[in-house]
């Protein structure tokens, strides 16, 4: 506690890295513990396990003890194969004390965000309060106070900040004036081939233009962290306790594409976690102790067990700051009205309608973007083609509702395009643990299971496009003249007219139906509506049915939903499987699907026991512990098929044999068979068993593309010929190609002892067997699957496994002196089944793209830390850990590029994107005493450092590995393949250096020094935190072509140089260009610099 205290890191994560062996070099910010991936480290606060992504903030006040645990895990330890941080929070005690703190390095003073004032540019400030004590006290036989019953530990924190991650390079912006002119005049008429063009006049920026900045524009960050603990003893054997904690957190994402011309529109962010936990502990007194006597041999000691129950809940929501759940005002740039006219033949019939002008109205929703039809529709005057109907619009880069400005040459977002995300998620654990424990004769005999389930759902929609379905739905259903119904009029020069009224077609969508009767409108009307020409507040999410929304995968509108309906309200029961396949209502005619989705509810167990004994000299501690994992879902029976399909056992298959090439005797009975034609097979082509593919004569494929046929691959499917279509329309899926996840059952034996060398030497080694469930990509998708031929996504493989670690280690511990001690060790990890994105090549219908458990790895690494106490002036703690990490895949996508690029699932172990081979890790704490243990310099008499020290925490690590490329590519767009340059991961990057610190000053205060009242003592703390001290450039990202953090070699490269002269304007794509390859995600965090004052009481 007081160590933590001291420290300038602030979080528990932070506090973590410190240790050997964890790091967070290439983890994109998480932490890897001894090579593993950073979603192998698990939190635990107070005993409650942190779901994947909730928060782990606690105020520092609340924080007791941060445990490492980087091997040898235990066997009550499951579920995890990297390491644990396991967080301890403060308890009450047996007085009442308080702390108030506070902590700022400046302040935004101004509407701008260069109006920061303070030691830095990032405007941070944050208050923290602390406060515990008994609340009731048992009293003795004279009524005094004697042993406290009830007591509490309550703190919280609130944090604003202007910029809470800051950019080594900083930001960058369109001057005030020129995003000024940009909004009053967004475009320009040029002309091209003779002929007037409209375009955007952010395509004609300079470098000129520019400026940089110290702070990201809005991106604003405020949070409150709270933690509660209650400890009731209600008699001198049981203890219950009660606690929780809450982390909130309000945040601007900030979007680096934005930074140029549309900070305004970066999207809120609001998380919410909290957790809160019971636990009941009863310790059993043996005889012997109840008679303060020694026990026997063989007797039952120490005995007790805890019961417990947790509850955990993380809820995300993101929107558009501006327009919250009014998901029509997203895409609205204002009114659009427009002429139409009836057409006719020469003879005078009518033929249809014609648009023949579009008039706009700006609305305020949206000023930013207003501004582009704004200007657009003053360009030319009445009758101009380009303003013909909405269409002409769109395609001369006009702005419809629903349409957003198109970016600046693919590198920056223009000025006015909207926030697009508006998204909920929520995360549910509960828990039930129990763990019991008591010494028996000389072993200490420890057991538990623990009962967990997760109840995860989320949803997800892009409302500017809204506008654009709402369009398409609207009128459908009246393309058509009603020629049975004709009336005649007068037309000019006495022609005699022949209009007909519109056909109510059949197909009238769902949409169209429930906008009409909102209008107040006969639903199977003819009236013609002109959606643009509405206001927002007409319509709601409801009027669609869900497959109008999910547009076959293709809309982009809803590319999935689990847990909530169609419209993002979460559902109050759980739905069956076939229900989305299945269950549907009556809109007026049609028939409306629900496409409901459960939520992602696994289910955990698992039960250990443990053994701590000695024999001679040597401790031992063994345990074993049986995790049993059930995705509680379904899943395909054939993951290359999405129906189901004969095997060479069935006796559908039997006439094809007889008129063709006989059964091979190698092929079994559940080898699924490949014909010429799935829905009038007349000849077996080929098989397949799992992964492994034959010809018609029983032969081993290398490749199976050679049993595709002109339509493709051709399983021979159940019934296909009767119905081709499948369950959905537009889709070939059907629910008969899915069965129950088959719950895994993992047996994990721990094993680990230690020996005394010598008085001051101690050896120690373990082995365990680690196994961890699916930390993502394992939920059922439906809708992915229903549509993965539209939309070609990465599958989620709701059948993947639990990974495995297999841990061992040897170490060596010497005590040095009375205050020092040095622990080598050494460990090696076999890592199997990592998750890993793969190719599924000739599936039926289509190849596609999932996650299997098809990783392995190993890594070996070498770690020594020297611990010193406080002796006199100094403590220290340093460690060097030497490290290499090698496997098939650092994450889950690594090997995408290569399947991208039309390449084998590879399995070739390279270093790990996170192997950093050398670290040194530094934590000095340097301080004075007072009074007589005062041993610094005096100054005219006076202990001028009195109570006053310095923590530093140093970091020094070797680069991380990247993959060289031969070929330059236009990163800036996105654009182009690379070309692996010798091995992957073969190249390095700098070493990278950092350092902390924070100096302080304790201030002993007096109170109350009336006659007659005891005087009260608190301490004032006054420090200075500074992170990155010497502003070290640290990088840690390059271009792969170049090895450069801020070129990619593009603009140089003769071979785009004819690419780049086809721009609108070379100079300013050259100058925009460079502005956006020059990112600062290459770089480590800048210096920041804080000043705070702690008061305790």
């Amino acid at each position: 506690r007081d160590q933590i205290a001291k420290m300038p890191t602030r979080s528990a994560t932070a506090i973590a890295t410190t240790v050997a062996g964890a790091s967070t070099a290439g983890t994109g910010g998480g932490i890897s513990i001894r090579g593993a991936r950073s979603d192998n480290t698990y939190y635990y606060i107070d005993g409650v396990k942190v779901p994947a992504g909730a928060g782990t903030g606690l105020p520092k006040s609340a924080i007791e003890e941060v445990q490492v645990l980087t091997g040898g895990l235990p066997a009550s330890y499951g579920d995890v194969t990297g390491g644990v941080v396991n967080i301890t929070t403060r308890g009450p005690s047996r007085s009442f004390f308080g702390g108030v703190e506070y902590l700022t390095s400046g302040y935004k003073v101004g509407s701008d965000i260069t109006d920061i004032v303070g030691l830095d540019k990032f405007a941070f400030n944050q208050l923290e309060l602390s406060l515990s004590g008994p609340l009731f006290f048992k009293k003795d036989s004279l009524g005094n106070k004697d042993k406290p019953l009830l007591g509490f530990f309550l703190s919280g924190q609130l944090t604003d900040v202007v910029d809470g991650s800051p950019l080594y390079n900083g930001d960058i912006r369109v001057k005030t004036d020129v995003r000024d002119r940009l909004l009053a005049e967004p475009y320009r008429v040029v002309t091209v081939a003779g002929q007037p063009v409209v375009r955007y006049n952010s395509d004609y920026l300079r470098d000129s233009d520019i400026e940089h900045l110290k702070t990201r524009q809005n991106a604003r960050s405020q949070g409150a962290l709270a933690s509660l603990k209650i400890d009731i003893t209600t008699t001198p054997t049981i203890n219950l306790s009660v606690g929780g904690s809450m982390d909130l957190s309000n945040n601007l994402s900030f979007n680096r594409n934005n930074s140029l011309l549309n900070a305004g529109n970066n999207t809120e962010f609001r998380n919410n976690t909290w957790r809160t936990f019971l636990r009941f502990t009863q310790r059993f007194n043996s005889r012997e102790e109840e008679a303060g006597a020694e026990g026997e041999k063989g007797g039952i000691k120490n005995a007790y067990y805890s019961v417990q129950l947790d509850y955990s809940r993380f809820t995300q929501k993101s929107a558009a700051e501006a327009h919250g759940d009014n998901l029509f005002d997203y895409g609205y740039l204002g009114k659009y009205t427009i002429d139409r006219i009836p057409t006719y033949s020469l003879a005078g019939r009518q033929t249809g309608f014609m648009d023949t002008q579009v008039h706009f109205t700006p609305s305020d929703l949206n000023p930013d973007a207003a501004a582009f039809p704004t200007q657009y529709f003053s360009l030319f005057g009445d009758g101009s083609p380009f303003y013909l109907d909405l269409l002409a619009v769109q395609q001369n880069n006009g702005l419809r509702n629903g349409d957003l400005p198109n970016s600046v040459y693919s590198l920056w977002n223009n000025v006015g395009v909207l926030s697009n995300q508006w998204s909920s998620y929520q995360s549910d654990q509960a828990r039930v643990s129990a763990t019991g424990a008591a010494d028996i004769g000389k072993h200490s005999v420890s057991v538990g299971v623990e009962y967990e389930q997760l109840t995860q759902r989320s949803y997800a929609l892009a409302p500017v496009g809204l506008w654009g379905v709402a369009r398409q739905l609207t009128n459908f259903h009246l393309r058509e003249l009603n020629y049975n119904d004709s009336t005649l009029v007068q037309g000019p020069g006495g022609l005699i007219l022949t209009n007909f009224n519109r056909l109510v077609g059949d197909d009238q969508t769902v949409f169209d139906y429930n906008l009409r009767q909102a209008l107040g409108l006969d639903p199977r009307g003819t009236d013609f509506i002109d959606v643009d020409a509405l206001d927002p507040s007409v319509f709601s999410l409801d009027m669609f049915s869900p497959d109008e929304l999910i547009q076959n995968g293709q809309g982009g509108l809803i590319n999935s939903y689990y847990g909530y309906d169609y419209t993002g309200e979460k559902l109050t029961k759980r739905p069956s499987f076939s229900d989305f396949f299945n269950d549907f209502k009556m809109i007026g005619n049609d028939t409306a699907y629900t496409r409901l989705q459960a939520p992602f509810q696994p289910i955990y167990v698992a039960g250990y026991v443990m053994d701590k004994f000695a024999f001679d000299d040597i401790i031992f501690n063994v345990g074993v512990r049986v995790d049993r994992y059930d995705a509680n879902q379904y899943v395909l029976k054939d993951p290359y098929l999405w129906r189901p399909a004969y095997t060479a056992g069935d006796a559908a298959v039997q006439d094809l044999y007889n008129t063709g090439v006989p059964r091979p005797g190698n092929i079994g009975d559940d080898f699924v068979v490949y014909v010429n034609n799935s829905a009038e097979p007349t000849a077996i082509v080929g098989y397949r068993d799992g992964d492994t593919w034959y010809n018609a004569q029983g032969e081993v494929l290398a490749d199976p593309k050679v049993l595709r046929q002109s339509e493709g691959i051709q399983p021979y499917l159940v019934d296909y010929k009767n119905d081709p279509a499948g369950s959905l329309v537009g889709s070939k899926l059907r629910q008969e190609a899915f069965e129950v996840y088959k719950p895994q059952v993992n047996v994990m034996p721990r094993i680990a002892f230690s020996f005394p060398i010598s008085d001051e030497a101690v050896f120690f080694a373990h082995y365990d067997i680690l196994t961890q469930r699916p930390t993502g990509y394992g939920r059922l998708d439906l809708l992915g699957y229903a549509y993965i031929e539209n939309t070609g996504a990465i599958m989620n493989n709701p059948n993947l496994k639990p990974t495995k670690t297999i841990d061992y280690e040897l170490g060596f511990q010497q005590v040095l002196s009375k205050a020092s001690s040095l622990k080598l060790s050494a460990y090696y990890r076999e890592l199997r089944d990592q998750i890993q994105v793969r190719n599924v090549a000739q599936a039926w219908p289509v190849t596609y793209r999932t996650y299997d458990n098809i990783d392995f790895g190993n890594v070996i690494g070498f770690t020594a830390t020297y611990d010193l106490r406080r002796t006199k002036n100094v403590w220290l703690r340093g460690s060097y850990t030497l490290q290499f990490a090698k496997g098939t895949g650092s994450d889950p996508n690594t090997t995408l590029s290569l399947i991208n690029a039309n390449l084998p699932n590879l399995r070739t172990v390279f270093p790990l994107s996170f192997d950093q081979r050398h670290r040194f890790q530094a934590t000095v704490d340097f301080r004075y005493g007072e009074g007589t243990d005062y041993n610094g310099p005096m100054l005219f008499g006076k202990k001028i450092f009195e109570r006053t020290g310095i923590n530093i925490v140093a970091d020094l690590g070797s680069g991380t590995p990247y993959s060289r490329s031969s070929r330059i590519v236009n990163t800036g767009e996105g654009q182009g393949g690379y070309q692996l340059d010798g091995t992957l991961n073969g190249a390095g990057l700098p070493w990278q250096f950092n350092t902390s610190l924070v100096l302080d000053r304790d201030i002993p205060l007096v109170f109350g020094k009336d006659k007659g009242e005891q005087a009260k003592r608190s301490n004032l703390n006054i420090f200075l935190l500074v992170n990155n001290v010497l502003n070290t450039e640290m990088v840690t990202g390059v271009y792969r072509a170049t090895g450069s953090p801020d070129d990619d070699g593009f603009l140089a490269s003769a071979d785009f140089q004819t690419y780049i002269d086809g721009k609108n304007d070379p100079q300013s794509y050259r100058d925009l260009y460079a502005l956006k390859v020059n990112t600062p995600y290459n770089y480590g965090a800048p210096r920041t610099i804080r000043l705070g004052a702690r008061l305790d009481f």
